[in-house]
């Protein structure tokens, strides 16, 4: 068997197609632009804990040439199936199960102060439970790891709602699946999130150690809220 697999999962920057919640306080063409610069920095954040083999689980499926030139060599790449977020998740679980991964991580391309310990530390609940979650403060999670594929975590949840991760919880004592939950954190989904953001990163970068998204933080400073 392999070692864990760290998928993250993205839609292309298409202005009026993403981050769509933020305006009308951001322009369709910011909006692309912010979206951009987390996947950036979600790429750089996974290069930087090497126990993880890196893929890119993108959207839609006709633009592979534009995430091949973005993604270094090193970063698979795996097309987002049809269906709900549910689906989408469940086959990257899937699929990287398939090629012998012993255990599999996914997070999204928009949490910009997701640290290298959030991933190290998911590793390690990894080794005695069979699940983990980090669960975000609008009731979902904005990270999903397990031990293989299990449908049960997937199937019939409400997404989008603040009930996700309480769902999901419930599924894995259900299944009888061993669980772990990370510190919250938070996606950047609205113009509060994006205030809250800023404010993150200037403890951030008073913090020793933290790994600051250089390409968020650029982005931000050409956008006046």
């Amino acid at each position: 068997m392999s070692g864990p697999a760290l998928a993250i999962m993205a839609r292309a920057p298409v202005p009026g197609q993403v981050k769509t919640r933020l305006q009308p306080h951001l322009t369709p063409e910011q909006s692309a632009d912010l979206a951009l610069a987390f996947l950036k920095d979600a790429l750089e954040l996974a290069a930087s804990v090497r126990a993880y083999a890196p893929f890119l689980a993108f959207t839609p499926t006709d633009m592979e040439a534009f995430f091949r030139q973005l993604v270094p060599s090193s970063v698979g790449l795996l097309a987002q199936s049809e269906g709900d977020l549910g689906q989408k998740m469940y086959s990257i679980f899937q699929q990287l199960r398939d090629r012998g991964y012993s255990s599999i991580v996914v997070v999204g391309s928009d949490i910009p102060t997701l640290q290298p310990y959030h991933l190290e530390k998911t590793i390690e609940y990894l080794h005695d439970c069979e699940v983990c979650l980090g669960p975000s403060r609008d009731g979902g999670y904005y990270l999903i790891g397990a031990q293989g594929a299990h449908g049960c975590l997937f199937e019939n949840i409400p997404w989008s709602t603040s009930s996700v991760l309480q769902n999901t919880i419930e599924r894995a004592k259900t299944a009888g699946l061993s669980l772990a939950l990370l510190e919250v954190c938070s996606d950047v989904d609205t113009v509060d999130d994006l205030r809250r953001l800023r404010l993150e990163l200037e403890r951030l970068g008073q913090t020793p150690g933290a790994k600051v998204p250089r390409h968020t933080e650029a982005c931000l400073k050409d956008i006046s809220l």
